[in-house]
């Protein structure tokens, strides 16, 4: 089973492109590093402000005090973002990073979704 799974695996391989180096768009990251920043400096009003009307109606004050006292002293004490990926789904964009803490505790996923420039959705799991 496993030696028919890696003929495949090899034969698919050989008829796939070479992919861009793993990075997204400077303007995502650009957004992504404003989200964070904004959980860290525990503003508000910049974190809602890429997003469209849902993001920004879903994400109250209470949402986003919540993340930030959870995250704002680990971000603070350092981080590093690591760009997993980037995904099509249902008419989005999302982009996945992996966030590693300086404290060593547990990493964070990061997922982004955009639809023409917005924010449509900013999870940390």
């Amino acid at each position: 089973m496993t030696l028919a799974l890696a003929r495949t695996v090899q034969a698919v391989d050989g008829q796939t492109k070479q992919a861009k180096a793993n990075q997204p768009e400077q303007s995502v990251q650009r957004i992504f590093l404003n989200l964070i920043s904004a959980i860290e400096e525990n503003n508000y009003n910049k974190f809602i402000s890429q997003g469209n009307e849902t993001f920004k109606e879903a994400i109250t004050k209470q949402i986003f005090t919540q993340v930030n006292g959870q995250l704002s002293p680990r971000l603070k004490k350092g981080y590093s973002a690591v760009f997993l990926g980037k995904l099509n789904q249902q008419g989005y964009q999302v982009y996945l990073w992996k966030l590693s803490f300086k404290d060593g505790n547990d990493d964070v996923l990061a997922r982004l979704s955009l639809k023409d420039g917005k924010v449509g959705g900013f999870w940390l799991n």
